[in-house]
């Protein structure tokens, strides 16, 4: 506007100068239909100078109103935004509370409001908690489609399949994630409670060595839940050969977690193969007695288990105390027809503490011995114990 102004001040000066310079003023001659206007050149320099002057006021003016206008838009926005932001705040604190109808109300009404997809993720899990599965879905694909709620959305529709024991639609929305997504500890804990929900037992427990330090804690949870099914599994599709032939394919590291013998051992009981379970039960407590793997000494059932009452009677003489060293010595004795060793060492086991099976095996032993009433008694204590 400034140099607007100059302009039209050096086109006076040179409208004044000029003629005054040459010696003729000059004029200048309008003529219209009904009218004829004539001037001076200098009146006509002074006329132009106010009506642009004139023109930059009405300019300026317009301007300004417009940015007042423009202004009172931006307040009755601002407006808006505090009512929705108040819904939201509304709606997430009855969340919290578990005033779910009261949230559910608030939420609806920023449904289509900007909150990065958090009040969608709200949305979905108000409705999950109220059972309408359709409506929690189409707000977790909203959100899906979200960058900064995505992952978080895709998450909250695997574990709602899973919850609903849908395992294959899970693992369908955790294959649409990004390879780098996938490495994330949260993604993996659903991933394997997707592949546990589908029953693929044997993908889970190949995996999960790859996933140990992502789960963490978890990891054993998983390492157990799976190692127990896929060998179950592959015992009874395939049988004990096949599952020998598994548990050779582990790794050392694997053969040496204990949720791994246990879940193998288990199985070779499962299979009748007692005498290969007695040798694994030993190998795998060379170091002592485990309180997971020295249970299942209980369930052999060999004719000679000179192998286990060994290991036994050795680990007795460093805890003489040990009741369940007792107890187990008295169950391997038994199922042996040891009824003598078995009656001394559950006796001594009954001496240290009043164990339910122990009772009971005693019960047993009295009633081989031609005994009705002792073992009749024993029964009554057992269950009672129980």
């Amino acid at each position: 506007m400034i140099r607007v102004i100059l302009l039209l001040a050096f086109l006076i000066i040179g409208l004044i100068a000029g003629p005054n310079l040459v010696g003729e003023k000059g004029y200048v001659l309008i003529a219209l239909k009904n009218t004829t206007i004539e001037m001076s050149v200098i009146s006509l320099g002074i006329m132009l100078f106010f009506a642009v002057v004139g023109f930059l006021i009405i300019e300026w003016v317009i301007k300004r109103t417009l940015a007042v206008v423009t202004g009172s838009k931006h307040w009755l926005g601002s407006w808006g935004e505090r009512r929705r932001q108040k819904q939201f705040n509304i709606g997430m604190h009855a969340l919290a509370e578990g005033d779910l109808l009261v949230a559910r109300k608030a939420l609806t009404k920023v449904s289509s409001a900007n909150f990065e997809g958090l009040n969608l993720l709200a949305a979905a899990d108000v409705e999950a908690k109220l059972g309408n599965e359709t409506q929690a879905l189409g707000y977790w694909q909203q959100a899906s489609e979200i960058p900064g709620s995505s992952l978080a959305a895709k998450l909250s529709m695997a574990r709602h399949e899973i919850s609903q024991g849908r395992g294959a639609e899970a693992l369908s929305i955790i294959d649409t994630l990004s390879a780098k997504q996938k490495q994330k500890p949260n993604v993996i804990e659903v991933w394997a409670g997707a592949l546990a929900a589908s029953e693929q037992w044997h993908e889970l427990h190949t995996k999960l060595d790859s996933w140990k330090k992502a789960l963490g804690d978890r990891y054993e949870y998983w390492l157990s839940l799976a190692a127990q099914a896929d060998f179950a599994e592959i015992a009874q599709k395939d049988g004990a050969n096949e599952l020998m032939s598994e548990w050779q394919k582990l790794s050392r590291g694997q053969k040496k977690n204990i949720a791994e013998q246990k879940a193998f051992i288990e199985q070779l009981l499962a299979q009748n193969m007692h005498e290969e379970a007695q040798n694994q039960l030993i190998a795998a407590q060379k170091s002592g007695p485990h309180t997971e793997l020295l249970p299942l000494f209980k369930q052999l059932v060999l004719d000679k288990p000179l192998p286990s009452i060994k290991v036994l009677e050795k680990w007795l003489k460093k805890d003489r105390e040990n009741v369940l060293l007792y107890s187990t010595l008295a169950h391997v004795a038994f199922h042996s027809g040891d009824v003598i060793l078995a009656e001394k060492a559950v006796k001594s086991a009954l001496d240290y503490g009043k164990q339910q099976d122990d009772i009971l095996l005693l019960a047993e032993i009295k009633a081989g011995q031609e005994n009705p009433e002792e073992a009749l008694a024993l029964y009554k204590q057992g269950l009672n114990a129980g």
